[in-house]
């Protein structure tokens, strides 16, 4: 009880951040006016190394050490149309060979506010899904996705709706088809000077099955669905910004478990405070009951396909992370996070700490004029 006192007490004076700030991650595609006709070198990168010093939890400790690589040729076809061809390889130090080398081919259509992804989408952490819905370790190791995507952005709303083809069958085909969906919604309700109160709605559904396999297996479909609301403002002095995040979640399916539940809920309360040097104090609170994750993270999980003879009806913990960005340069930023973790079953103090270079920076070639 000492341990949990402890976290507790760290914990309330941060006020409260629900999903974590993933800005220094994202790469999306830029669509200027500008750029039209105009040929560009792309490079993106991600250095990192993850340590997951757990001992006893849902999930057994490993680590995580390698780099992502994606150079890419841009095209801006027109004023609000831009074409990119590249190719992505992924080398896990200690691994004489690359775990991963795939091309990627994405393009973008965007008007105003609407912007339309075939393709290779910009997936991963710009869902802004949280943990219990996407797990922050797939952009370490399962990043890429494919399919198509609408995005809308402008201040006070954020909506990503997607489709992620995971598996694409032909006629007598011995694996079912298997793709994931989801939307990705957040509202501003309500300004109050430097304070705002919003509206998020998050849900990932997954699908297997099809009609041209040779197997006689059933249709499966998994829901995640997440709710709840925010509120957050600036602040003053050292302290430039605070929050409180609150989501219930829950999972459904319609396949038979012999083990475990078709239904499940859970819970997560985040606060946090951000300070003026880039340091971030994140706590995080989640009970959940029975509740299974598509692609979140199997901390949340009462279970997980990987450790299959551990089930815990009720996942309980509490989390206190330490989250520090540092822009070096132009397209390059430094991220660094420590989070320890009170598993309240097994009264263990588990923790994980992480480093990540991130580079995304596009340089001009030549500018392609057209024949009249």
């Amino acid at each position: 009880m000492k341990k949990a006192l402890f976290l507790l007490i760290l914990i309330i004076p941060a006020v409260a951040f629900a999903q974590l700030d993933n800005t220094a991650f994202e790469q999306r595609m830029k669509v200027e006016p500008a750029d039209s006709n105009k040929l560009f070198l792309g490079i993106n990168m991600l250095g990192f190394v993850k340590d997951n010093e757990f001992f006893d939890t849902m999930v057994e400790g490993y680590t995580l050490f390698g780099y992502q690589l994606n150079p890419y040729l841009s095209y801006n076809i027109s004023r609000n149309v831009r074409l990119d061809a590249g190719v992505y390889v992924q080398k896990d130090i200690g691994n004489d060979e690359y775990s991963q080398v795939k091309p990627t081919l994405s393009l973008k259509i965007r008007n105003n506010n609407f912007n339309f992804i075939f393709g290779t989408l910009e997936g991963s952490v710009h869902h802004r899904l949280i943990e219990p819905l996407y797990d922050f370790e797939r952009v370490l190791n399962n990043r890429l996705e494919n399919g198509a995507q609408v995005v809308w952005m402008k201040e006070g709303i954020f909506l990503d709706t997607w489709i992620d083809w995971q598996k694409m069958i032909y006629a007598n085909s011995t694996e079912p088809e298997r793709f994931t969906a989801g939307v990705s919604f957040n509202k501003t309700l309500f300004n109050f000077g430097d304070v705002h109160f919003d509206l998020p709605l998050q849900i990932v559904v997954a699908h297997q099955g099809g009609q041209i396999d040779t197997i006689d297996n059933e249709v499966i479909t998994r829901l995640n669905m997440a709710g709840g609301l925010t509120l957050e403002g600036t602040g003053s002095g050292f302290i430039s910004g605070w929050g409180v995040k609150a989501y219930g979640a829950m999972f459904s399916t319609n396949a038979n478990q012999p083990r475990f539940s078709k239904d499940g809920i859970g819970y997560f309360v985040n606060p946090y405070l951000k300070t003026r040097i880039g340091l971030t104090v994140m706590g995080s609170y989640w009970h959940g009951d029975r509740f299974l994750s598509i692609e979140g993270s199997p901390l949340y999980a009462s279970a997980n396909e990987i450790y299959p003879n551990r089930v815990d009806r009720t996942r309980d913990f509490l989390m206190l992370r330490f989250l520090y960005d540092l822009k070096v340069a132009d397209g390059l930023t430094l991220t660094a996070r420590a989070e320890p973790f009170l598993d309240t079953y097994s009264q263990e103090l588990e923790y994980s700490f992480g480093l990540y270079l991130n580079f995304s920076e596009r340089f001009f070639l030549l500018n392609a004029k057209k024949n009249r």
